[in-house]
């Protein structure tokens, strides 16, 4: 059976997912093992907020930001989808 050119694209299209952890104190090197993150650093909890709220990307930005700042509770899931540039918000639990 064969699936019309639109769904299969549909099928395919990449996903993420990501998690944030606290942490009381660090000690060490940042030193990420992916070979797409450039560059990591630690913020005070203002500078971070006002770098994040710079994202263009809601996918991006608004988790963290929400998780941040107490709008969410830890552990909400966002639903995004994504068509070309367009980025809907589909459901948050």
């Amino acid at each position: 059976m064969a699936i019309p050119t639109r769904i299969a694209a549909d099928l395919v299209r990449p996903s993420a997912l990501a998690a944030g952890f606290e942490i009381d104190e660090w000690s060490g090197d940042i030193a990420p093992q992916d070979d797409d993150i450039k560059q990591a650093a630690f913020f005070p909890l203002p500078e971070a907020l006002k770098l994040l709220g710079e994202l263009d990307s809601a996918a991006q930005r608004e988790p963290i930001v929400g998780y941040l700042t107490g709008a969410t509770t830890p552990g909400t899931t966002w639903l995004y989808r994504n068509r070309g540039k367009e980025e809907t918000l589909v459901a948050r639990w």
